[in-house]
């Protein structure tokens, strides 16, 4: 059976079948018989690089308009450039379920990411100094090295947001494997550790202030959210968490899709 998904503004045409496939943009073709892998919301495929923000489409998905529409990946910030992958949407029912997709010349475990509720993009490890060009990380080769690529961030059609800016708009809980520290003051003393085995729901870090790669938080414990009137009054404590690291990627994260 032969499958047709075009692809929205650009001209793109994903067309599958038993002869293979072909990803074409207008007279272009970067690379012939694409490996797409699908991702639908929700879905975890393993382990993700977050990078310091995100890509994404800019209208919001499930709106019945378009069945169809696609971010491209270049091997250089520039228009000209070749095409070496693409992140892909597409509405199975239009308007009620959507999905999406990574294409590229080999086969990637997809590094997609949820940011809002069933919203999905793929994470950026860098941008240019005018915003204007984000480097993706699409997925990952079957070796495990992640594979980038450029995106065009023209703010119409395709946005992003950057975690530095996102996180501390957000409720947030510890990401990383040992846990996480509530300090006095950025790298002073320690005033309340989350063990590793606490429950996410245990605990809630509400952001009062940023500074950094810190924020000044209120840890309420238990999570006073998403709770009825009748639960009890948390202890909470009043400190600063380190949310980014080096790079500039999160030590913490939000539920997605509520609490």
């Amino acid at each position: 059976m032969r499958v047709s998904v075009c692809l929205g503004l650009l001209g793109v045409q994903l067309v599958s079948g038993r002869g293979g496939a072909l990803l074409s943009i207008a007279a272009q073709e970067p690379f012939t018989n694409p490996a797409r892998v699908d991702w639908a919301p929700g879905q975890e495929l393993g382990p993700t690089d977050r990078g310091i923000g995100i890509a994404h489409l800019t209208a919001v998905p499930g709106g019945g308009t378009t069945h169809g529409d696609t971010i491209l990946l270049r091997r250089r910030p520039d228009t000209a450039a070749e095409v070496i992958g693409a992140f892909l949407y597409s509405e199975i029912q239009p308007g009620r379920a959507w999905r999406y997709s990574v294409a590229a010349p080999m086969r990637l475990r997809p590094n997609v990411l949820e940011f809002a509720y069933e919203e999905a993009g793929v994470p950026l490890d860098s941008i240019t100094d005018d915003a204007s060009w984000g480097r993706a990380v699409l997925g990952f080769e079957a070796g495990g090295a992640p594979y980038r690529g450029w995106v065009r961030l023209d703010l119409v059609r395709v946005n992003y947001r950057l975690w530095a800016r996102e996180l501390p708009e957000h409720r947030l809980f510890f990401l990383r494997k040992q846990g996480g520290r509530v300090f006095e003051r950025p790298g002073g003393q320690v005033l309340a550790a989350i063990p590793v085995s606490e429950n996410h729901r245990d605990y809630i870090l509400h952001p009062l202030a940023s500074r950094g790669a810190w924020l000044r938080v209120r840890l309420a414990r238990p999570a006073d959210i998403c709770v009825g009137p009748e639960a009890p009054a948390p202890d909470t404590i009043v400190g600063w968490i380190r949310y980014l690291d080096a790079s500039g990627r999160p030590l913490v994260w939000y539920y997605t899709r509520g609490c």
